[in-house]
């Protein structure tokens, strides 16, 4: 009873923490903060595959609800892309986000560890670009 207390209060502390860091950041490190969620809702995923390796039985609900929630992050990241301002910049990030999302769709069917192990060195490599460019930018 009382660990669960100190359970749930460590909870909201970290959705508060999480919550201000939100609403702190600039748009720059919003985006940074997307990738970082997306690729973390991969990794659990990859650890719902795992259990199958394992002789366990993965969670199969859980494990589609955590590549639902990377591709809807690929999705906002898709609408959210301004065009007008870097037009060739916008389409590629659009293809590689679409790439994407079409591996997850894959690993969900195929319940593979490739799709997903592909996705995230590919947005790994798209925020380690962002997070250079953040620099140059001083944001």
């Amino acid at each position: 009873m009382f660990e669960e207390g100190i359970n749930n209060k460590l909870k909201t502390k970290n959705k508060q923490f999480v919550k201000n860091m939100v609403e702190t950041a600039s748009s720059f490190q919003l985006v940074a903060l997307l990738y970082d969620g997306a690729n973390q809702w991969m990794a659990m995923a990859k650890q719902e595959l795992k259990k199958n390796s394992e002789n366990e039985l993965p969670d199969w609900t859980n494990y589609c609800h955590n590549i639902d929630m990377a591709i809807k992050i690929m999705t906002h990241l898709q609408e959210t892309l301004d065009h007008n301002q870097a037009p060739e910049l916008a389409d590629n990030l659009f293809a590689l986000y679409d790439f994407i999302k079409s591996n997850l769709l894959t690993a969900v069917a195929k319940k593979t560890e490739k799709e997903i192990d592909d996705s995230i060195i590919i947005l790994k490599n798209i925020r380690e670009s962002w997070k250079e460019g953040m620099k140059l930018l001083k944001v």
